[in-house]
């Protein structure tokens, strides 16, 4: 796929419309992709979908603001999205048939779920919807946070790294995240993949901040490189963590 060929008019002027304000100036919305739009009143033509998002002007049948417009009346400066890379628990390819999850079983890291996407079975489609919803977000004034999980995967035994490099992925009887299959973040090519994928959903994605869930479980080298490498990138990306004993 040429990367370059699904970036949407403008992109190479996108950038974070909050850079200069302080990380603890900001107002933060946590919303699922699917939750905003999918109910029959939102007014929203793609329901379900990264378009959904950045439609502008919705209503619902009450007169009321729906979607980005209700976002931007609230005020806020920066939308976290829960997990908006390939997770594991949608089928893709029974898009008709209801289904749900919130998007904590990572897949692969590097590829933005396909089930938000109006067509999940050419790739260039998610890459290019998802960087139109980036850009729609930056032009209403809000700033784009990602939720993720690199703390554990969806599965073990075949998981894909795993199948490359038997048992270096994950830590060896470490339980921490309750999924049985603690990500070895300690670990020098573990860590640089973090590092590296962090930075690539931040430069080809313009993604300005993420939201580590369990980030307890990822060792603090890691966390202290990935900081760094984002500063390299833009300092004002924001980076927190869930809290987790």
């Amino acid at each position: 796929l040429d990367m370059a060929s699904t970036n949407p008019e403008g992109w190479e002027n996108d950038k974070n419309p909050n850079a200069n304000l302080s990380m603890t100036d900001a107002v933060i919305y946590e919303l699922h992709v699917r939750d905003l739009s999918i109910d029959g009143s939102s007014g929203i033509t793609n329901k379900g979908k990264y378009l959904g998002i950045v439609e502008a002007g919705t209503k619902n049948a009450a007169g009321y603001s729906t979607g980005l417009s209700h976002m931007v009346d609230l005020g806020i400066t920066h939308l976290h999205l829960n997990p908006v890379y390939d997770y594991a628990t949608v089928d893709e390819s029974k898009l008709d048939t209801p289904q749900f999850n919130w998007g904590y079983d990572p897949k692969n890291y590097n590829v933005p779920e396909g089930s938000y996407s109006t067509d999940p079975y050419n790739g260039e489609v998610r890459v290019a919807e998802f960087k139109q919803m980036v850009k729609g977000l930056h032009d209403n004034g809000i700033s784009v946070i990602m939720d993720v999980v690199y703390n554990h995967t969806y599965t073990t035994d075949d998981y894909c790294y795993n199948l490359i490099v038997p048992d270096y992925f994950h830590r060896p009887g470490s339980n921490g995240s309750g999924c049985g299959n603690d990500v070895a973040s300690e670990r020098a090519m573990v860590r640089k993949y973090i590092v590296d994928s962090v930075v690539y959903w931040a430069t080809e994605y313009h993604v300005d901040g993420f939201r580590f869930d369990l980030v307890g479980l990822i060792d603090l080298e890691t966390i202290q490189e990935l900081r760094a490498a984002l500063d390299e990138v833009d300092p004002s990306i924001i980076l927190y963590g869930e809290g987790w004993d």
